[in-house]
């Protein structure tokens, strides 16, 4: 192309946009305002990444489980039947009388920054409790009371002292903060056939929501109703039990009305079974090894409610029958709430729902959701002298025994007879009712299962 050739091209194109400079800068928009969606909405994501939505605020030091597991593990693991067995400790022994505790760590397990584990890497923190490391193997603890439960208690990720520096299989990429809160980590596996993975966290469900609803994130992790979610056959809700929760009714056991024992077992003979939910007639999931299934079951029982009720009324005065029973829920329970109330309501009490944030100082009765140990040691939810902890001020002398014996015994076999002893007293005098094990939502999109299962697999 000869010289005039080009002048003239180039006149003729620099004519044309000028007369046209409006549509040429619209194009021009078109195109940022484009790349900006694509980038925000993550579309230009390798297919190896996957999204991830979590639910609350985050700092560094609190990172939720769902996160922790990922970069790191356990000095112990929970095995079958809730058995406690090593996981990064070969073994460990105990004195007599269960106030001394070695654990040996197994050979050559490295950071995810490479370095060796050593014992004085870990910073493990226990309440009345002395952690030494006699060597770069063992880590000795040293309590001032006997407590049989102990290896129980480190079943939480482990990481190097003062940093995020897990075992793996993940480490932290990238982290981005609002003030003090996370709102978005990275992390990269050295398996390259683990996926990479971006988390956003959201404050609230209903931001969670949306953000998956606009493509933010592929999965939700922990949602507890996902109604707002659009039903399609390219998104999947899985369901898993949560067997550390349980939801639970509370009585206040020193209520004027409450305090009588056959008044609260009519009313846990009332109580119906939730539909859909995995129930629980005991304050141990069925596949710990200390659950009793001869135990006392309420539930769903009109026949036995009345023949309570009819006990109750031999030290209760006729008038306080029709008494009034608050029931307080908390707001994701309100639900549950109200067809409790109204299954109390045909025992002729006047039963009404109060919804409260929170855990309330006082109250008659509590829908709540309790976290339950893995081991079956629950001294701090029932024994007598745990009063910012027994909410319900239980006091029996025989469930304070076996509680305080069933922490000092060290063979399984010892222990499990007070537990069981422990769930056929606490069951008969009914201080509370236990209705079912809560569900743990995922929502995620189906073209990421494959993904997914690998992350849910680790």
């Amino acid at each position: 192309m000869n010289p005039k050739s080009v002048r003239l091209f180039l006149l003729i194109s620099f004519e044309y946009l000028r007369r046209n400079k409006i549509l040429f800068a619209a194009g021009i928009s078109s195109i940022i305002i484009l790349a900006i969606l694509l980038i925000k909405f993550s579309f230009l994501f390798s297919s190896n990444t996957l999204r991830i939505g979590i639910i609350g605020t985050y700092q560094e030091h609190d990172l939720p489980e769902e996160v922790t597991n990922l970069l790191s593990t356990t000095l112990i693991k929970v095995g079958e039947n809730n058995k406690i067995l090593p996981n990064l400790v070969s073994g460990w022994e105990t004195n007599n009388d269960a106030t001394s505790f070695k654990f040996k760590l197994k050979d050559n397990i490295r950071w995810a920054d490479g370095t060796i584990l050593k014992s004085s890497d870990l910073e493990l923190i226990i309440p009345n409790t002395v952690v030494s490391f006699p060597d770069d193997k063992l880590i000795q603890f040293d309590l001032k009371e006997s407590y049989s439960p102990l290896p129980s208690l480190l079943n939480k990720p482990v990481f190097k002292k003062g940093t995020l520096i897990g075992i793996g299989p993940y480490k932290i990429k990238t982290i981005e903060k609002s003030r003090i809160f996370i709102t978005k980590i990275s992390l990269e596996a050295d398996d390259q056939k683990l996926p990479v993975i971006s988390i956003r966290f959201y404050p609230n469900e209903k931001i969670a929501t949306t953000g998956f609803n606009l493509g933010e994130v592929q999965v939700l992790l922990g949602i507890t109703s996902p109604k707002n979610i659009p039903v399609n056959s390219q998104i999947i809700v899985k369901k898993k039990t949560d067997f550390s929760k349980l939801v639970t009714i509370l009585f206040q056991t020193t209520d004027p009305l409450l305090r009588n024992r056959s008044l609260r077992q009519a009313l846990a003979y009332q109580t119906p079974k939730i539909n859909g939910e995995e129930i629980a007639d005991n304050p141990y999931p069925p596949s710990s090894w200390a659950y009793n299934s001869d135990s006392k079951k309420y539930l769903s029982n009109a026949k036995e409610a009345g023949e309570a009720l009819e006990r109750a009324k031999s030290s209760i005065a006729e008038d306080k029958l029709g008494s009034e029973i608050i029931l307080t829920a908390t707001p994701n329970l309100e639900e549950v709430g109200n067809t409790v109330a109204g299954s109390w309501k045909k025992l002729g009490f006047d039963a009404k729902l109060r919804i409260e944030t929170g855990i309330p100082q006082n109250f008659q009765a509590l829908l709540i959701t309790q976290s339950i140990p893995v081991d079956p040691d629950q001294y701090f939810l029932w024994h007598a002298t745990q009063t910012k902890t027994n909410l319900t001020k239980y006091d029996s002398k025989r469930v304070d025994k076996d509680l305080e014996d069933g922490r000092k015994m060290i063979a399984e076999d010892e222990r499990k007879i007070k537990y069981f002893d422990f769930q056929k007293t606490l069951l008969e005098d009914a201080p509370a009712v236990f209705l079912y094990f809560p569900k743990y939502n995922i929502v995620y999109l189906k073209k990421v299962e494959p993904l997914l299962n690998k992350i849910l697999s680790l």
